[in-house]
């Protein structure tokens, strides 16, 4: 039934008050920053530690290899399988937060078993469990953001870009100050999402409550106004894969890179490098932040992404020239911000695209698309690179690299210039 203007929505379909929908974008992002953090212990440090002591230096690297790989394909089914989960029964904020609750418990529950396991097959086995759980959890995280009101939907998505980007910092720094506490970070910063959705799951009344409280988990109507960028699935999807290609091959291989390009020893190309990234996360921060404060930026989705490509391109192709370690520092600066750029216009069209009752699987869906794009990328781009060199040449990939974005802009143009030879015509 349509409901008319100027008439009071139905109690199923009201809006949760402007504080409460607040606090839900709040919880939802505090808990992926969470989420999203206890990953980087294990990836960056841990698994390789620990393989290299039940297994032996000379298989450690084997085991941690298949251990990343277990991980990265648990990880897309298991935000596939949340994302069907959240879809399941009332599709309530109440519901969704019980799924993430569940996802994140698993992951707590994988992470102590890793940190005891006695052979790379419990280890491969945990991780797999760990990404399945945790990143399933990110996944529904990212569904909740459909019951905030639409007016405040697409400063939650900003936000939670920005607060992602963040939470990579935190862990990192731990495991700076505490080199040796990787596992009971991790397992530590895992608890603390659990703590989030237990206070969400606390707040949150449930849907035979509605009769007397306002339901805080009801639906934005889909006729809500929204700035948010508008563009087909199907493009958010391509694009999203194509930017997570490019991202994951970066970082793969930026570290090697440093080293051959530098001609540093490890200690210092450790030093440079980490100077290189933390441009390019000021880069992607600062992007997001500038979305935050002016949102209506995001509605002009052809020229940002233009805007986008062009910066990518410039960021990869000097990158890919120069042997300076300053002009690699602006690289740097410039790739995060066309990352940044990118990653919050796809996000919040993600969300545009999106109705509450649907969230769970079209935003694991999303989540699946990006985690496929990080498990092939690196040798996706580095085959391509010794098919046509012969050799792992890192500015040739560098400049491989490039051709993703200049395919965005491409795209953009091509479609900012339609309209205009049609109506000429």
């Amino acid at each position: 039934m349509n409901h008319v203007a100027g008439e009071p929505l139905p109690r199923d379909r009201q809006e949760a008050p402007a504080d409460e929908s607040r606090m839900l974008g709040l919880q939802a992002n505090l808990a992926k920053f969470f989420l999203l953090a206890a990953l980087v212990p294990p990836a960056t440090v841990a698994i390789a530690r620990r393989a290299s002591e039940i297994e032996g230096a000379d298989a450690a690297a084997g085991w941690t290899a298949a251990t990343i790989a277990v991980g990265s394909g648990s990880a897309i089914v298991g935000a596939l399988l949340a994302g069907r989960a959240a879809d399941l029964g009332t599709r309530s904020a109440r519901s969704r937060w019980w799924v993430l609750f569940g996802g994140t418990a698993l992951g707590v529950l994988a992470l102590a078993w890793m940190s005891l396991s006695r052979s790379g097959w419990e280890l491969a086995v945990g991780w797999g469990l760990a990404q399945a759980g945790l990143s399933g959890a990110i996944a529904v995280s990212r569904a909740l953001l459909t019951h905030v009101p639409a007016i405040r939907r697409e400063r939650s998505a900003v936000v939670m870009i920005a607060v992602s980007s963040v939470g990579l910092l935190i862990p990192i720094a731990l495991l700076m100050l505490l080199p040796g506490s990787a596992w009971g970070t991790s397992i530590c910063l895992a608890l603390c999402a659990v703590a989030v959705v237990a206070i969400a799951l606390a707040r949150t009344p449930a849907p035979a409550d509605v009769q007397h409280h306002p339901r805080t988990s009801a639906p934005a109507p889909e006729s809500e106004p929204s700035a948010a960028p508008r563009m087909s699935w199907g493009a958010v999807l391509v694009l999203g894969f194509s930017s997570q290609v490019a991202l994951s091959a970066y970082l793969t291989y930026h570290p090697l890179d440093i080293v051959t390009r530098l001609g540093l020893e490890w200690d210092q190309a450790t030093q440079a490098g980490t100077l290189v990234l933390a441009l390019a996360l000021l880069g992607l921060v600062g992007a997001s932040v500038v979305m935050l404060i002016f949102p209506r930026m995001l509605g002009r989705t052809l020229p940002l992404l233009t805007i986008a490509g062009v910066l990518l391109v410039s960021g990869l192709v000097l990158r890919a020239m120069t042997t300076s370690l300053a002009l690699l520092a602006i690289a740097g600066l410039l790739s995060g911000i066309a990352i940044g750029i990118s990653t919050t216009l796809l996000f919040t069209a993600a969300l545009a695209l999106t109705t509450s009752e649907r969230a769970g699987w079209r935003l694991g869906v999303y989540s699946a698309v990006i985690g496929i794009g990080s498990l092939i990328g690196p040798s996706l781009v580095l085959g391509a690179v010794i098919a046509i060199r012969g050799v792992a040449d890192y500015s040739a990939l560098f400049l491989l690299l490039a051709l993703i974005p200049l395919s965005w802009i491409a795209v953009a143009l091509t479609a900012i210039l339609r309209p205009r030879r049609t109506g000429a015509r």
